[in-house]
Order: C-alpha cells, then structure tokens, then sequence
C-alpha cells in the first residue's frame, strides 16, 4: 500500500471525472486506501444526492476494492501529537480537524497522501504529498 486517497479525489471518481479516474486507476497497482473520515465525508455526500440508495451502492462497490483506514488508537496519538505541535507553533489546527485526521493516518501507515487541497496539509511535517500539474 503505498498511497491513501483524500476525499476530494475519490469524489470526482465517483462522478466520473476523466482526470481522478486516470489518476486513480494508474496508482491502484501501488495500492490505494481510503481513512474513515473521507468514509465519512462521501456517505453523507450520498445523503445529499437526489438517489441515496443508488449512491451508497457506488460508494460501496468502490470500497469493494478499496482498503478503509480506521481511527485507531495510533492514529488518534499521531493526530493529537501533530495538533499539539501545530498549536504551539501558532498554527491553524481546530477548523481543519478532520484533514488532520486524514494526515495522521498517511503518517501512521507511511503513506502519500494524494489531495487537491494541498493548503490543508503543507505545512504537516514529514507528511508526503503527491503532486499532480494541477496541484
């Protein structure tokens, strides 16, 4: 498992974007995950489309294929270590606590995360980002 897909990408995926779709289709041979919060974040986008059931059914045929990263205890360390030390250096942590969760989980499975929202994590150490041209 090398990379662990940020909510943003799987997203486009699902809506059949050309560009996630190449994008996700050339890294599944490397291996590809998903954290529980972007779990979390595309259920509740499924609640908000005009068909749920058929929605879900489309999340669930991905994560079919596809590892879930749950919180568990390492995680949640990692993530509190990495708010504390964002908050002593002055840094924003609370507004982007479910992106911190997503860092701490590449971070405590050696994994690059692959994001469009790159503000979000640039400033996370040792924390490795995959960059596409549009990044």
């Amino acid at each position: 498992m090398s990379y662990l897909l940020d909510t943003n990408w799987v997203v486009h995926y699902l809506d059949g974007d050309h560009e996630a779709e190449e994008l996700i289709e050339r890294l599944v041979a490397d291996g590809v995950g998903i954290s529980i919060v972007t779990y979390l974040e595309l259920y509740q986008g499924t609640l908000k489309t005009p068909n749920p059931a058929m929605a879900e059914a489309q999340l669930t045929a991905f994560l079919s294929s596809v590892p879930l990263f749950p919180l568990s205890l390492a995680v949640a360390r990692r993530c509190a270590r990495l708010r504390e030390q964002l908050r002593q250096q002055g840094r924003r942590y609370r507004a982007r606590a479910l992106a911190l969760i997503i860092a701490a989980t590449a971070l405590e499975h050696d994994l690059t995360l692959v994001t469009r929202n790159v503000d979000d994590f640039k400033d996370i150490p040792d924390l490795k980002l995959y960059q596409t041209a549009g990044s």
